[in-house]
């Protein structure tokens, strides 16, 4: 006698039971994977910004201590024109102390919308008439102005940045806006000694700031600093 063979599926029931697992699984898998794909990302962004500082301080060596404090647009060391953005005073570390752009470019950050940095190690890409190798939209970090190598090491010389003008020193926590790279939660920073750290943000609201201290204050602030040569030390944001 042939036994009939039948088949027996999922019920209702188990199939809500292995979708409702699945859905628990994957709302624990994605944060924790979104979250190594920032930490990614930020690795790469400092190490991008440790190499901008390191080349600061190899021009600071041939340019009796100074970091890149004059425009390049100036055409010399010598000048007083003090640069008007972050690009201005980068321009100076190439193609000497900088041989690319790579560094200065920041995936997802507003202030490098859509650029795709170029690689050619012979500087091709240079522009000409004086103006250097980084353009508009061309640059990541902001930079002060008026330090030395030998100035205080717990000084930031750039970081990413900021949402608005310079001396705003304020990060969004819109990521699609310029400051917002890390959605105001956490900032690249260089410090004069070339250390380098990502520090958590503070603030309330949509706007935030990097500490300075335990009391909060204000990183960049040159009355929290106590910088000697205040009010020189200006933050220029890129443009």
């Amino acid at each position: 006698m042939k036994i009939p063979r039948t088949t027996k599926g999922f019920t209702l029931i188990e199939l809500l039971v292995v979708i409702g697992i699945i859905a628990l699984l994957a709302s624990i898998a994605l944060p924790a994977f979104t979250g190594v794909q920032i930490r990614a990302a930020q690795t790469k962004a400092l190490n991008n910004a440790k190499q901008i500082g390191l080349s600061c301080k190899q021009y600071a060596i041939d340019n009796n201590g100074s970091y890149p404090n004059v425009s390049f647009q100036a055409g010399t060391a010598a000048s007083t024109t003090v640069p008007a953005n972050a690009q201005d005073a980068f321009n100076n570390l190439f193609p000497t102390y900088l041989t690319t752009i790579q560094p200065f470019f920041q995936p997802k950050s507003a202030w490098t919308p859509g650029q795709n940095p170029p690689t050619d190690p012979t500087m091709q890409t240079m522009q000409t008439g004086g103006s250097g190798a980084l353009a508009v939209n061309q640059c990541e970090w902001c930079y002060v102005l008026g330090l030395y190598d030998t100035s205080n090491s717990t000084f930031p010389l750039l970081a990413d940045a900021f949402s608005g003008a310079g001396q705003s020193h304020e990060y969004t926590t819109t990521e699609t806006a310029k400051g917002g790279v890390w959605k105001g939660q956490q900032a690249v920073v260089v410090f004069c000694d070339d250390s380098a750290r990502v520090i958590k943000c503070v603030g309330t609201g949509d706007t935030t700031k990097v500490p300075g201290g335990p009391d909060g204050s204000d990183l960049f602030s040159v009355s929290q600093q106590n910088w000697l040569v205040s009010p020189t030390n200006n933050v220029v944001n890129p443009e």
